[in-house]
């Protein structure tokens, strides 16, 4: 959907510019229109028939967007939600996956310059110093792959300029937050650019503990991008581009808000009488870790553009990448200063390799059209220990803790057509298609935390159930015994994956899904007049199965989901003003979802009720959406808008917290707000040489659940104690924002200084609720930041 704000509004020509959008003023009258790529060619973005948020840098800077989580605040049916390992997920009109093993896919995809970064954690630090960012909404599969059902999100990183240019900004804020941006540009040669970014920031802890006396959480990372344009003739150009980035920021601390047994009878004392937690944002509390949240991750990603103009109107264009990605942290789950359950280590290596190629027709031709293949070789290894001496069930089986790793190989074969043919000049149809072929395979194992605390549990158990004996909580079997587990995997093999009865003997996981699929797309746009477009979509998705690594006592905990089908109609308008003061475009969709991959719960032998991916079989999802920029007198831009989502679940029987079956139709998507809102308002005048600006922006969301079934799957136990009422335990109630900013330009623009405060009222908000063992936590949103940012360019 379209421009909600007032510095994308302009044609976007930036062959010769630093900064897109710097030609942009209060003396400017229209709200212009942006360049897009949705369809792997430049287009403007009111004539692509498709629902289409585009921010350019200009925004980005003035409203401070400068996080994930920030993006998400600014696009209506965007959301984002840290996981308790804090791998970010991305719902977009309802379509996520929660799942925080860092080999899942996403159902929103994320690319720099239509390179893909595969895997949610490699997206950290994907927005610096950028041109624009696109987010494409629907199923995208047909040009951007499969797990893009919810759509997609396309950093434009800033290209190298013709002429020498350099600028930057820095920005020094609440918590002593410092942050800096710098950018050089030019040509080295005849036939060569380059343009080399860095961007960096450090700030002081901003979480305090309530129990205790010391902070957490501070903020370190730096990062930097080198482009090289090479065009040795017209026809040829090549674009090398070199990415890394390092973080070193504490992981965030989850706030615990409710005690949910699952062996009420051996609840610690000390968890029974812990104060959950304030609602106060830097209110926190960690275990006894012997390194508070840490994390130290990395990426460099070398990728490289080559585009061959064959002939008149035909163009060859191959995009490789190789993207190596490497975790170290620590996390807190419980938000207690208790061993409950921490994870002293979440380490991980993402190797990718990523390779397409395609061929395509100028789109100046009645008939364009796009044809090309994808490769995709990806292998990711993740290594959990995570110490529990105090969760409930210990005391029934006196382990301690348990190591978890896995190492899944992926490959992604696919091929793709699109087309687009105007029948006449007002009328265009559009059609399209991708078939997949993904083959996954994981080897996951669960260890003993190196104390020999769980063989014993696990020699006993696997004897007493090959003897016929179905566990029960509180049984502990004596007297069995099986060959000793050592450093071996405990889980037990429950389930028959080749045929073969199942043994109930220590063993790793070895699991693989080959799956195939047909993505697809047909549509019409309807072009009434040169500032009015119709445009109707039935797209059809896929996003690729994915296993977990997780503890569990047997192997049913570690099978995989299938992949996930979701089926789109949608019909849209984009107006313009004649003018071209004002622009509205709006959208309204029904989507049909089919095996939808969410976590769930399960019944462990030993753990209790513990979280398992499933497939829910049916569920559906109806929305609208309303964008709309007016310019009512020059220097005045008003932005507003809106989603409204409804989604259900139509079949599907799951667990509740005692493991009871439950049916669960009715229930609302997880982490779906039914109403988003932002109202946007810019103003700016010029002084001679001065221009001053202010600027607001209020958003508001509606309440989502944290899970399927919200407090319905609870089950009260004699230690359910809970900071909120029951029936609010999973919950994200709905909040409203209000961010404020004003400032002055100087020398044409060349130099600024702006003021900024985010949350400015200091709202309480979660982003995210979820449970871990005995305890149920929840992140809070940020609380109010404030600075001052000086920018320049130069010359």
């Amino acid at each position: 959907m379209l421009l909600s704000a007032p510095s994308f509004a302009q044609d976007v020509d930036n062959s010769n510019s630093g900064t897109p959008g710097s030609e942009n003023s209060a003396a400017s009258a229209d709200v212009g229109e942006i360049i897009v790529t949705a369809n792997k060619r430049e287009q403007s973005a009111n004539k692509v028939g498709l629902a289409i948020t585009a921010l350019s840098a200009d925004v980005l800077k003035d409203q401070k967007v400068t996080t994930l989580s920030d993006l998400a605040a600014v696009v209506p049916g965007l959301s984002y939600t840290p996981s308790a390992t804090q791998s970010p997920v991305y719902t977009l009109r309802g379509v996520g996956f929660y799942e925080s093993t860092l080999a899942a896919y996403p159902t929103t995809s994320i690319y720099v310059d239509q390179v893909p970064l595969p895997f949610p954690a490699m997206t950290t630090h994907a927005n610096f110093d950028l041109e624009r960012v696109e987010i494409l909404k629907g199923p995208q599969g047909t040009l951007f792959g499969q797990n893009s059902t919810g759509g997609a999100i396309n950093f434009i990183a800033a290209k190298p300029t013709d002429e020498a240019q350099m600028g930057g900004d820095l920005t020094y804020g609440r918590f002593n937050r410092l942050e800096g941006n710098l950018y050089v540009s030019g040509p080295l040669s005849s036939t060569l650019k380059a343009r080399l970014a860095l961007t960096g920031g450090r700030a002081d802890n901003w979480q305090h503990g309530y129990t205790r006396t010391d902070t957490a959480t501070d903020t370190s990372y730096y990062g930097g991008r080198l482009i090289f344009d090479w065009e040795p003739t017209p026809e040829l150009s090549a674009v090398l581009t070199l990415t890394g980035w390092r973080d070193e920021s504490d992981p965030q601390i989850p706030q615990y808000q409710t005690l949910l047994s699952q062996a009420p009878a051996f609840t610690a004392p000390e968890l029974r009488a812990y104060p959950f937690a304030p609602d106060n944002a830097r209110a926190a509390d960690w275990g006894p870790n012997p390194r508070a949240p840490h994390a130290d991750n990395r990426l460099l990603q070398p990728t490289f553009n080559l585009t061959w103009n064959v002939s008149d109107g035909i163009a060859i264009t191959s995009l490789t990448s190789y993207a190596d990605y490497k975790q170290e942290s620590g996390v807190e789950t419980d938000g207690t200063t208790l061993d409950v359950d921490d994870f002293f280590l979440v380490n991980g290596r993402i190797k990718s390799f990523s390779q397409e190629l395609r061929i395509s027709n100028t789109g100046s031709d009645r008939f364009r059209w796009v044809i090309g293949g994808n490769y995709e070789k990806s292998h990711v290894t993740e290594q959990n220990y995570n110490s529990f001496t105090q969760i409930s069930t210990a005391y029934i089986f006196g382990y301690t803790g348990t190591r978890n790793s896995t190492d899944q190989h992926m490959r992604n074969l696919a091929a793709f057509a699109n087309v687009e043919y105007d029948l006449t000049d007002q009328l265009t149809v559009k059609l399209g298609g991708r078939y997949t072929d993904a083959r996954r395979r994981a080897t996951t194992c669960s260890r003993d935390p190196g104390d020999n605390s769980m063989n014993p549990v696990f020699e006993d158990l696997s004897q007493a159930i090959q003897n016929g004996f179905v566990p029960v909580a509180g049984f502990t079997p004596t007297g069995l015994t099986v060959p000793p587990i050592g450093d071996g995997c405990f889980q037990l093999d429950n389930i028959t994956t080749d045929g073969t009865p199942a043994t109930y003997l220590p063993s790793p996981f070895n699991g693989r899904l080959n799956e195939d699929n047909i993505s697809w797309r047909v549509g019409l746009d309807y072009k009434a007049t040169n500032l009015l477009l119709f445009y109707a979509n039935v797209a059809k998705g896929y996003k690729a199965g994915s296993f977990p690594v997780i503890s569990g006592a047997t192997m049913e905990q570690y099978a995989g989901v299938t992949q996930e089908a979701l089926l789109s109609y949608e019909a849209g308008f984009k107006l313009t003003s004649s003018d071209r003061r004002l622009q509205v475009n709006a959208a309204g969709f029904y989507y049909d979802y089919s095996n939808k991959q969410l976590r769930a719960k399960t019944l462990d032998a030993l753990f209790g009720v513990l979280d398992k991916l499933v497939n829910v079989p049916k569920s559906r999802i109806i929305g609208a959406e309303l964008d709309a920029t007016w310019r009512p007198i020059d220097g005045l831009v008003i932005g507003l808008s809106g989603s409204v989502l409804d989604s259900k679940v139509t079949d599907y029987i799951g667990l509740n917290t005692a493991g009871q079956p439950i049916d669960l139709r009715g229930s609302a998507i997880p982490y779906t707000p039914k109403y988003q809102g932002r109202l946007s308002v810019d103003y700016s005048w010029r002084a001679g040489n001065v221009e001053p600006f202010v600027g607001a922006v209020i958003s508001a969301r509606s309440s989502a659940s944290a899970n399927i079934g919200g407090s319905s799957v609870i089950v009260v136990t004699p230690d359910f104690a809970s900071s909120r009422p029951l029936q609010d335990t999973y919950k994200i109630d709905g909040y409203t924002l209000v961010d404020l900013r004003a400032g002055v330009k100087l020398d044409d623009g060349k130099w600024s200084i702006s003021v900024f405060g985010k949350n400015v009222f200091n709202k309480f908000y979660l982003t995210n609720i979820f449970t871990d063992y005995d305890t149920i936590g929840r992140f809070t949103g940020q609380p109010a930041t404030y600075g001052i940012t000086i920018s320049a360019k130069l010359p």
